[in-house]
């Protein structure tokens, strides 16, 4: 089954490439396909951007700062406070002066995954939903989502992908609910969760491919279903997001090479699709209440 591409900082505006701004972290290794996450001190300087096919999302992290920005349509000058973001739409070209050195996350999510939550949500546009640019807003709840994929990055992994890809999905609505705020009745829904033969392809998936990154849209595709339509019936179904379900997967799989096996530490994170042994060992203590070397030894004791 192919995977969907990586979002690399190719896919980007590119605004910091060979700049004075420099590039101090992105999620650029880590395998992401909805998402890519940069971080970086901003010094005073102006730009014009190329329209690329992805909405941006920048937050300012410090400040306040003054910047100048101008689509086709409009141009504002404007002191953005910390917290503050800005949201340039996909497809549209953009122009912005930063006036105060300022550091920034800048975030991009794929316009592909906003049109198809907006379709589970029961809008229809057939080219697409746009979204309106922002300047100097504050949205605390996007702010808080966009803090969390931070953190998230910032633990590394490839592992990290599948939750990269439900944040995803709680990015878009909320841009959805913030530019249209009266969404038109979803069709009815089956509320019992996804059906057992479905429900089972996916586990035996899940299963076969612990010792790699598991893709949202590869689940989604095994059971049939739209990614944001499979989120939501697999919870009803397991009571799990997809990230959970695997992440408990792959415990369980590195407690019976713990009881069962000789592997080393590292051997047995790398099987069980651990970025490293000390992510297995960190994620091992969170569900076992145990390290894995300790948890070895009370077992074959």
């Amino acid at each position: 089954m192919a995977a969907a591409a990586h979002f690399d900082i190719g896919d980007t505006h590119g605004l910091f490439l060979g700049s004075s701004n420099p590039v101090q972290t992105s999620s650029a290794a880590l395998g992401w396909t909805s998402l890519f996450l940069s971080e970086q001190q901003e010094e005073p300087f102006e730009a014009s951007a190329r329209a690329v096919p992805d909405h941006l999302l920048v937050f300012h992290l410090g400040g306040p700062a003054q910047i100048t920005g101008a689509t086709e349509d409009e141009r504002i000058t404007t002191v953005v406070p910390p917290g503050g973001l800005c949201l340039w739409p996909a497809n549209s070209p953009f122009s912005i002066q930063l006036a105060d050195s300022v550091e920034t996350l800048h975030l991009y999510i794929r316009s592909s995954v906003v049109n198809e939550v907006a379709a589970s949500l029961g809008y229809h546009f057939p080219d697409g939903i746009r979204l309106r640019p922002r300047i100097g807003q504050r949205d605390e709840l996007l702010e808080q989502l966009a803090l969390e994929v931070r953190s998230v990055a910032a633990s590394g992994g490839a592992s990290t992908a599948l939750y990269a890809d439900q944040m995803a999905l709680a990015i878009a609505a909320r841009l959805i609910r913030h530019d249209y705020s009266a969404p038109p009745s979803p069709a009815a829904e089956n509320n019992r969760g996804l059906a057992r033969g479905r429900l089972k392809r996916v586990e035996d998936f899940v299963e076969a491919h612990l010792d790699r990154p598991i893709q949202l849209q590869e689940l989604s595709l095994v059971g049939g279903l739209s990614v944001s339509h499979f989120v939501r019936q697999f919870k009803l179904a397991t009571g799990l997001s997809p990230h959970q379900f695997v992440l408990r997967r792959r415990v369980d799989r590195a407690r019976r090479l713990l009881a069962h096996s000789d592997l080393s530490l590292a051997q047995i994170a790398y099987s069980c699709g651990f970025s490293h042994q000390e992510h297995l060992t960190h994620t091992f203590r969170r569900h076992v209440g145990a390290t894995p070397g300790h948890y070895r030894r009370s077992v074959q004791s």
